[in-house]
């Protein structure tokens, strides 16, 4: 029910790209990051538990697909009751917007973003789980859309501190958010794609319920051909990445290990779907996309500090 793995990765996509990519390049070129460990802290809990709260609400209304799918996944209905998911989804997002009131306290932004962009961002999950989950690639570009705000969210908080700093330093400053930005693309692609993959896979449920994703309405030999296209596109995408990372003196390491994490299983998952016949084929391709998921929130960072392990313990100190 908590996918913990998921909201560890939500975590990660903004953890990594503000603490190892942007706040460095605003001290470097002389900015003060308006941003502290514990506002911080307050934001990734908002944005984590509205994820929590949207994945609530979205095994709610799955949960007869679920029963169908993944029986012994299933937990609305089999475990607790499906009533009780409502209140639960209520005392979640209840918190997560507590959650950005005090970030809007502890920042002051002068549009108060934090007071609408997380209920924003709430209503779409419960307009996702409620309406376009079932609707055919709707559903699946406005989850991924989602999935690629997590890291853009860092920088509205360092808005001022962006623009006085790009006057100083602008290719630092530049290259921070450009790189910001890619953490952004990946989301999106590699969610898009696993979404695709996911329809495909929940095929019998989703026909069963009446869900009317592209897989039920075109079939799964059809809808097998846009989710290998978006296959390519990432690893067109990954490709020109690790072109551009040799281009730019990464260290060789770094290059082979993009190409055996993140370009070879996108390449594998898109022949898996090409060549697939059935759910086990889905399932191999899914569990490579995955991968490439787990793997691009770390590799995309060009630089790790030296001791990786004495920083994060470092940043836990400072917020206990």
């Amino acid at each position: 029910m908590l996918r913990l793995p998921n909201l560890a990765m939500v975590f990660l996509i903004q953890w990594i790209p503000y603490w190892y990519v942007l706040r460095p390049a605003i001290l470097k070129a002389g900015g003060i990051p308006l941003l502290t460990e514990r506002s911080f802290l307050l934001l990734t809990t908002a944005t984590v538990l509205t994820t929590l709260a949207g994945y609530v609400l979205n095994d709610y209304y799955d949960r007869f697909n679920d029963a169908m799918n993944r029986p012994q996944l299933a937990f609305w209905g089999r475990i607790l009751t499906p009533s009780f998911a409502l209140i639960l989804y209520s005392v979640i997002v209840g918190a997560a917007h507590w959650m950005a009131f005090l970030v809007d306290r502890a920042l002051r932004p002068h549009d108060h973003w934090p007071m609408w962009v997380f209920p924003g961002i709430s209503f779409l999950l419960f307009l996702y789980a409620w309406v376009f989950k079932c609707t055919a690639v709707i559903g699946n570009l406005l989850v991924s859309l989602l999935c690629a705000l997590a890291p853009l969210v860092v920088l509205l908080p360092e808005q001022r501190a962006i623009w006085l700093t790009s006057f100083v330093a602008p290719d630092t400053i530049h290259q921070a958010i450009a790189l910001v930005w890619l953490y952004a693309l990946f989301a999106f692609l590699s969610n898009f794609l696993r979404e695709q993959i996911k329809d495909l896979q929940d095929f019998p449920g989703d026909a069963a319920c009446g869900c009317n994703t592209l897989a039920v309405l075109k079939g799964p030999r059809f809808a097998k051909k846009p989710a290998g296209i978006t296959g390519l596109i990432l690893a067109f995408f990954l490709a020109v990445m690790l072109v551009f990372w040799q281009q730019t003196q990464a260290p060789e390491w770094q290059i082979w290990t993009g190409v055996g994490l993140l370009l070879f299983p996108t390449l594998g998952a898109t022949i898996v779907l090409y060549r697939a016949k059935g759910k086990p084929d889905f399932d191999i391709a899914a569990g490579l996309i995955k991968l490439v998921m787990v793997a691009g929130v770390f590799l995309l960072l060009r630089v790790w500090p030296e001791d990786i392990v004495g920083a994060a313990r470092v940043y836990l100190a400072t917020i206990y």
